[in-house]
């Protein structure tokens, strides 16, 4: 039976976590069979990404579509309402809508994987047997940016998505024949806003990166996209409630990540002690100098990749328990629940307790988030749903120890 991948988030550059996910998911399947894969561009998506992402997957027929443009975009971000109301969806899945790519799958029969919550906007009118794999319960999320809302005019907007966001995701959750989360908690969430529970948990998982720690003392680092509404509402907390304490202790902080804007990075910059790098390709020359990592975060789905990201490279995380969902208790991962316990708890761990937690940390990514477990849970997965064929007795997919 035919395999039909499709991901509304180009996977290349990997830049952030749902490019890192759908990498992983991609490449692990073409160990297995062939597939062909459907991916729509992203706005920065160029030729060469594309070269890229095909010699990453030699064996995948690999089509690539552009969003569907919108008719009113001229009018800006209040042009693509009407127009997502239209097509039953949020303005961001709209946004990696491509009418192209429906209608080629609509031409398909066989098994169709959907990757990401945008993805679900592909379920209708086809027939394929669908899995869903989904890194947020949107309900649940967008629930949690109605409460967060700083002004009218955002918690109105907020309460919008929130309602074409639940309407959506039922929508699609009723074609899809399973699916799969990224932690219990969010299992948790699906059944309790849509009285169904998860096929199969995934977590995501991170390659291991080349390991390289030299402490400076007393430097923090945070990591996440910037242009993520959660990622900066918890680092503004963060540094408005918990940063003083530490800087008048004498830490530094460098803040990096995807989407930074001038104006966020002024606004960031402002703060004593804060240097904000913004992207970095290669992450092992600026997490190496960290002491540990702060991931202040009290809004968000399933387990964080910034989070492992950190703990592969040695970084001890000092989070809320949000940032951490899904992660095994450690003596590597601090917990908080406010900025101002974040900050005393940081305080109150002493330097050579930090740099012994290194390898804590890094070990329990091997034990628990590699790309080799992430593979065996998804062939595991998607065999009980009836997704792909067992694999035969004695494969090394069978065999593989998770």
């Amino acid at each position: 039976m035919t395999l039909h991948v499709v991901s509304t988030f180009f996977p290349v550059p990997q830049d952030r976590g749902d490019p890192v996910r759908v990498l992983m998911t991609l490449q692990a399947l073409a160990t297995r069979r062939p597939f062909e894969l459907f991916v729509v561009r992203r706005k920065n998506t160029t030729a060469k990404h594309e070269r890229q992402l095909r010699e990453l997957l030699p064996s995948v027929e690999v089509s690539v579509y552009d969003p569907a443009p919108y008719a009113l975009d001229w009018f800006g971000p209040l042009g693509r309402y009407p127009q997502a109301a239209v097509h039953r969806m949020p303005p961001w899945v709209r946004s990696r809508y491509s009418r192209d790519l429906h209608v080629d799958l609509k031409a398909r029969t066989g098994v169709g994987l959907a990757i990401g919550e945008a993805a679900g906007a592909y379920f209708r009118g086809t027939r394929l047997r669908w899995h869903w794999d989904k890194a947020n319960v949107l309900a649940a999320s967008a629930r949690q940016d109605v409460s967060q809302a700083e002004s009218l005019a955002h918690r109105v907007r907020a309460r919008y998505i929130a309602e074409v966001s639940e309407r959506f995701e039922r929508s699609a959750m009723a074609l899809a024949s399973s699916i799969s989360v990224t932690s219990q908690a969010e299992s948790q969430r699906l059944h309790r806003h849509y009285g169904r529970v998860a096929d199969f948990t995934l977590p995501s998982c991170v390659p291991l990166p080349r390991y390289s720690r030299e402490p400076a003392g007393r430097h923090l680092v945070w990591l996440g996209s910037f242009d993520f509404r959660p990622n900066l509402l918890g680092l503004r907390a963060f540094l408005e409630h918990g940063w003083p304490p530490l800087r008048a202790a004498g830490f530094s902080l460098s803040l990096i990540g995807s989407g930074l804007t001038d104006g966020i990075r002024a606004d960031l910059a402002g703060h004593a002690g804060v240097t904000v790098l913004g992207f970095v390709a290669d992450l092992t020359s600026v997490l190496a100098p960290a002491d540990a990592a702060v991931v202040p975060l009290w809004s968000g789905a399933g387990v964080k990749l910034k989070t492992l990201t950190l703990l592969a490279h040695g970084v001890p995380v000092f989070s809320t328990p949000l940032g951490a969902e899904g992660v095994p208790p450690s003596p590597a991962v601090r917990l908080a629940d406010t900025p101002e316990e974040l900050s005393g708890s940081i305080l109150g761990t002493p330097a050579q307790l930090l740099t012994s937690l290194s390898p804590v940390a890094r070990q329990l990514v091997e034990a628990h988030f590699t790309d080799k477990r992430f593979a065996a849970n998804l062939f595991d997965g998607l065999e009980r749903a009836g997704v792909l064929p067992a694999a035969p007795a004695g494969s090394p997919h069978r065999d593989s120890a998770v």
